[in-house]
């Protein structure tokens, strides 16, 4: 489980917290009601529309909207050969029909700012990794070759599949196709699992011009 510290802020106000992760779901505690997801545009937990505004499905089930999350994220850097951490600033707004991302990175030679505002974490990770020096790259979830998002979709954030325990199969996917059959697979095998884009586990290898895969790291 990972923790990271964040600014919540909206129209009630403006509080620190602390986000856990175990990669794959989140949660998080505003104003004494937990809230969990693995997308912070499907954040749920108690309604109480006297303290936050949700999103209110038919069955009566509700999501967290209208919100600011200013968080930060330690991940793991390639620099020169040597692993480092460095610190991702990731600014989320929900709400108002349209979420956004904003990324900086703060490392122990430089900061990179990308002022653009992404639709999905993928796209401003991957602007990012894009100003930074070629020697210098994110070893993160998102960069890996076993993970894969599904060509059906995804949410601003943690739609990634891992597919670590399916090594061979990911060897052999070339297509859509080939994808969307290993996802059954891994579904109907319990083999495979959702991840987050700034998450890493020790299977991680850089996905290279080599590999296919289902979004738009290389």
């Amino acid at each position: 489980m990972k923790k990271y510290t964040a600014i919540y802020k909206d129209k009630f106000g403006e509080i620190e917290t602390e986000i856990y992760s175990d990669g794959s779901d989140m949660y998080l505690i505003l104003r004494d009601i937990k809230f969990e997801g693995s997308d912070f545009e499907g954040l749920e937990g108690d309604i109480d529309k006297s303290k936050f505004e949700y999103t209110i499905y038919k069955d009566g089930s509700g999501e967290l909207t209208n919100f600011e999350l200013t968080i930060t994220i330690p991940i793991d850097i390639i620099w020169e050969s040597k692993e480092i951490i460095g610190n991702l600033i990731a600014f989320v707004a929900t709400g108002n029909k349209k979420s956004v991302v904003r990324l900086s990175l703060k490392t122990e030679f430089e900061i990179f700012a990308d002022e653009k505002e992404y639709g999905y974490f993928e796209n401003a990770l991957i602007g990012i990794q894009k100003i930074m020096p070629k020697n210098t790259k994110i070893k993160t979830c998102l960069s890996c070759k076993y993970s894969n998002y599904h060509p059906v979709g995804n949410g601003m954030f943690g739609g990634l599949n891992c597919f670590k325990n399916l090594k061979e199969d990911v060897e052999n996917v070339c297509n859509k196709t080939d994808l969307m059959n290993m996802w059954d697979k891994g579904f109907k095998n319990n083999k495979s699992f959702n991840v987050q884009e700034i998450f890493v586990c020790n299977s991680h290898k850089f996905v290279t011009k080599n590999d296919w895969v289902y979004k738009d790291w290389v």
